[in-house]
């Protein structure tokens, strides 16, 4: 009798032991599933997202890509930060744009591209040039620009830009100083298209709501190698709604791309926290809250289950053992 119950308790506790892993496994299986149909429906909106060996960064060389001649393609892009955010009351774009080599005036620092019903173009050039392109959404406009060529450049040697948008218009700074708003559009030798100073703007905060990628070092018109790349170093990004929500603060790249590119990673986060010595560092090592997870982990109830049942099997078999004053049946 002490056999079959001993022999039944050690099977059991085996059971739960296995079901652990396989119930992570599972779980693990439809996390994965969900993310690949999240990848397929970024792919079908046609933005190109890097898959490599992403890593947090301070600073992007924009200049760099694979291409000798003709086009050259996009090294950083992502999904559109803005997409799906109600942006009507106007959003900010700010960064620190640090010259590297001669003004390509028609590159790009930053390019918002949407496709399909958002088809068009916003984007900020190393020439302090800020663009606007979509027939769906109001037309065009070129700030700081005459016949393709610069106008003014508030960039210098790097400056901190700050680019605001809104019902009204738009304005922007370079180091907290204005450079120019909405009024240059009226300009002839400065800005031209479709929308004016008294313009709505409400289509451009309606278009950036709706459009695909971002891609910095790339995205306007204009991507022709030797001419059009944009020599900046960025860094300090910080792209926000009017009332102050964050919607991108991190800039990230493909690690081993831009290395095979000739360029290199300066980490960030990430580097900062490997200097921290154990001993001066808040969270304890082994302290599992302190992790953070994008989802609910279920190793912390798989492992009280396991550990409830051997402590269980371990009771069963004391009381089985223990010397009794009946005879066994």
């Amino acid at each position: 009798m002490k056999k079959r119950l001993l022999a039944v308790l050690l099977a059991g506790v085996l059971t739960a032991i296995s079901a652990a892993p396989v119930f992570a496994t599972e779980t693990e299986s439809v996390e994965g599933e969900k993310a690949v149909e999240e990848e397929t429906e970024a792919e079908s909106a046609g933005i190109e997202i890097p898959t490599g060996n992403m890593v947090d960064v301070d600073v992007i060389d924009l200049s760099l890509h694979a291409e000798t001649s003709g086009e050259f393609g996009p090294v950083y892009a992502y999904e559109n930060p803005f997409k799906g955010k109600d942006t009507s009351k106007g959003v900010v774009l700010e960064f620190y744009a640090k010259p590297t080599w001669e003004v390509h005036e028609l590159g790009a620092i930053f390019a918002f591209v949407g496709s399909g019903d958002y088809d068009g173009k916003f984007y900020f050039s190393p020439g302090s040039y800020l663009g606007f392109n979509s027939a769906g959404f109001g037309g065009y406009f070129d700030a700081n620009l005459f016949n393709y060529t610069l106008v003014t450049d508030y960039i210098k040697d790097g400056a901190k830009m700050r680019i605001e948008v809104n019902p009204s218009g738009f304005a922007v700074y370079a180091d907290d100083v204005l450079c120019y708003d909405q009024s240059i559009l009226d300009d002839p030798n400065a800005g031209a298209g479709d929308y004016t100073a008294e313009s709505d703007f409400s289509p451009v905060l309606e278009w950036l709501s709706g459009a695909d990628a971002l891609y910095f070092g790339y995205g306007s018109w204009w991507n022709s190698v030797g001419t059009n790349e944009a020599n900046i170093d960025l860094s300090q990004v910080n792209f926000r709604l009017a009332d102050g929500t964050v919607v991108m603060d991190q800039l990230t790249a493909d690690k081993d791309l831009v290395e095979s590119l000739g360029g290199s990673v300066t980490a960030g986060e990430e580097e900062a926290a490997e200097t921290v010595e154990i001993g001066t560092a808040d969270v304890e090592i082994f302290d599992i809250n302190s992790v953070s997870y994008q989802g609910t982990s279920v190793l912390p109830v798989m492992a009280a289950v396991v550990v409830l049942v051997a402590v269980a099997g371990v009771v069963v078999v004391i009381l089985v053992m223990k010397k009794h004053h009946y005879n066994d049946v």
